[in-house]
Parts: structure tokens; sequence; C-alpha cells
């Protein structure tokens, strides 16, 4: 029976192929969304369960990068004074405060760790931030704050989960030599393509920067802060905080980390709505399409199926033969576009998150591995319910008549 259905299929490579095509997209396009949408829900779970600070300061200038402060590696060379921290300290409803410094963008030019994009200078003794995210911390603070600060010192520096393992445990910046201090989780914000150190030692190094000259003209990088983080105390209403916050800090704005997640949530939901939408016009399509294919198969080996009828061969066997046929086909074709979709879902994702400051989490291997396996029932399912009528009336026609007619269905 394998014999018999593998020569159909090579005695027909145009059909054959036409078949695998329509099983191919539908499958590629089922496995890539489940993937997509798994890497972005999980990256808004990450973002909402251990963002940190329930309010960010900006300086105004840099109010409508907000999102991209927080979901994507945007530098915002926009800066506070060092006395803003002070101020917001003494916010009523303010439980804790930490400034960052953003440097600049980098690259393998001037940084020998790849995947990295931002340098971001913390406050190892106040923050709150990072240290739930350090690799093997439980996600309290607590006690990992007093880690982080011994850990970083002048030279040390936290590596966001993009950036691959260090060689040596050294990696120069902009011509400054550091030791890696430690990596964090991966978290679907800009924390993945971001090295942190002590926000002195970033400090330092955009004085020195070429690329930031120009901003030191009527400022100096010692006395300035690019962002805090603020964390609310309990029972305060965070909104109420913020508009306290920017009476406090003249020329800054503050923003409820809550509303943005709220609304690149809502973004996302927009997304799987329509991922959902054509989804379903994609499966109703394939079904008809591989229907109609099935059904000219079929009718095309009508007398094949009679000849084999009168030489004694069952209908179980001549059935069986035409959806072996035709899972080879599908189930091929499926699992290159399984393994299509595995390779290109990342892609997808990086484009979303940077084009639309969506957060994206890496795939765990077991969200691959259930992927895959849904993408390859789903082109089972999707050849039974197209092939189910094309080889109920197969069978069921009575070898003479499908003789005495010959091709004819």
């Amino acid at each position: 029976m394998f014999y018999l259905a593998w020569r159909n299929i090579t005695r027909r490579l145009g059909a054959s192929a036409l078949t695998a095509f329509i099983a191919f997209v539908a499958v590629f396009m089922v496995t890539a969304s489940l993937l997509v949408v798994s890497s972005l829900e999980n990256g808004m779970r990450l973002s909402r369960d251990r963002l940190g600070a329930d309010v960010m300061v900006l300086p105004a200038g840099a109010s409508g990068n907000t999102s991209e402060v927080l979901f994507c590696a945007e530098p915002v060379n926009v800066y506070l004074p060092s006395s803003a921290v002070e101020a917001a300290s003494g916010v009523a409803g303010v439980a804790q405060v930490t400034p960052q410094f953003f440097t600049q963008t980098v690259d393998e030019s001037c940084c020998s760790v790849v995947g990295i994009t931002r340098i971001v200078g913390v406050d190892p003794v106040t923050d709150f931030v990072l240290a739930p995210w350090v690799v093997g911390s439980d996600g309290e603070a607590g006690g990992e704050a007093a880690a982080l600060a011994a850990g970083l010192g002048d030279d040390g520096i936290l590596l966001g989960a993009a950036a691959p393992a260090i060689e040596g445990g050294q990696a120069s910046i902009l011509g400054a030599v550091f030791h890696a201090a430690g990596t964090l989780e991966p978290t679907g914000t800009s924390v993945d393509e971001t090295i942190f150190m002590d926000i002195d030692a970033a400090r330092a190094i955009a004085a020195d920067s070429p690329y930031l000259t120009r901003l030191w003209e009527d400022a100096d990088p010692f006395d300035s802060v690019s962002c805090l983080m603020v964390k609310v105390a309990e029972g305060a209403d965070a909104g109420v905080v913020a508009q306290e916050l920017m009476t406090a800090v003249p020329g800054s704005v503050a923003v409820r980390t809550s509303d943005m997640v709220a609304s690149v949530a809502s973004q996302l939901a927009v997304i799987e709505v329509i991922a959902l939408v054509f989804l379903v016009m994609l499966v109703l399509l394939a079904v008809m399409a591989l229907a109609g294919r099935f059904a000219a198969l079929a009718s095309s080996r009508m007398g094949e199926l009679g000849l084999l009828r009168t030489l004694g061969v069952s209908r179980a066997r001549v059935g069986g033969s035409f959806a072996l046929e035709i899972g080879l086909v599908t189930l091929g074709a499926a699992a290159l576009a399984v393994a299509a979709a595995c390779v290109l879902a990342g892609g997808v994702v990086e484009v979303l998150h940077t084009s639309f400051n969506l957060p994206g989490a890496m795939v765990p291997a077991t969200t691959y591995v259930v992927a895959s396996a849904a993408g390859l029932l789903f082109a089972a399912a999707l050849s039974a319910v197209a092939l189910a009528q094309p080889l109920v009336r197969m069978v069921r026609h009575d070898p003479q008549e499908i003789l005495a007619r010959g091709d004819l269905s």
C-alpha cells in the first residue's frame, strides 16, 4: 500500500506539490501565530507581574517615549537634575525612589557584547527594579538589593537576557573594561537589551563619549538623572502620587506603569483578535481548497479504483492507499511548515517588539514543542475533514460501474 501511495505521489508531482503548498501555508500560519502570541502574552505577563516601579518620572522632553523606554531599548538623552531624587522622595505616598541614567546606543564598534543596544546606570544602593530579575533571585528585592550593590562596584555590569555569555568574564565598553557581575532573567522589556552598571560609571562613560559632547555644554552628567523609578506606598493612589511628583519635580512628566502596560495590552488584544479572524478565514479557505483538491484527485483515480477492485483489492485497502498518499503529502508539508514557523517566529516577534513597542519574551522550549504538536495535529485534522467526502465517494462506487465509465466520476 505504501509503494502504491508513493508511486501516485511521484507520478503526479505537480498535483502533489499544489496540495503540499496549501497545507504548508495553513499549518505555517497556525503554528507561527501560536508562537508569536505566546511570546507577546508572556512578555506582557512578565512586565505586569515583576515590573517593580509603579510610576516612572521622566524629563518632559521624553514624555512621548515612555513606552519605548519601558518596552524597547531606546535611549532618551534628556535629563533631570539629580536633586529630583530628593524632591521625589519627599512626596507623600512615595515608598521608594531609585534613579537611572541613560547613556547612548551601543554597537559592536564600541561594545564587545553582542545583542545589547543600550547602557543604563543604576544606583545599586537604592535599586528595587533590577534585583528581582537577577538570575537566581526568588523575585523579591530584599537581600538581592544588597547583593546587587556588592556585585556591581565601580567596574561591574549586569547583562540583559539578550546578551550572550562573555568569554573570560570581561567586556570592553567605549574603551573601558568591565567585569560581568551577573545576568538578568528574560523580562520581555528593554531590560533584555541593556547593560546595567553603577550610575557613576555610566555618567563617566557619557561624559567621555564624543557622541554626547554637545549635551554637556549646558549640563553636568554627574549631576543628572534620566529617569526616576518610584514605588508607591501601600494604600496610596498611584494617580495622585504621579500628579504630586510632577509638581515636586519641575520639568518632568510622571506616568503610571500600569497605564502603559494596559495601553500595550489593548494593542495586543487587537492584534490577537485580528490574528484570530484571519486564522478562522484561513482554516475555512484551506478546508475548501483541500477538499476541492482531494475531490479532483479522487475523480482522477476512479479508473484505477475500478481496476484494483476488480483484481480483488478490498475497499479498505484502496481507500487506505488514497488516504496514505494524502497523509504523506500533507504531513510532510506540515513538518516543513512547523520547522519554518519555529525559525521565523522570533523575527516576527522582534518586528512587533520594535515597531509597535510591544513586550516580547523569549519563548521557552516547551512552547515550541506544544506549538509544533498543535501544528501537526491541525494538519491531521485538516486532512481528515477535507478527505472525508472524497474518500467516502470513492469507496462506495461499484467497480464495474467505474470501469464502464472509465475516468469519469
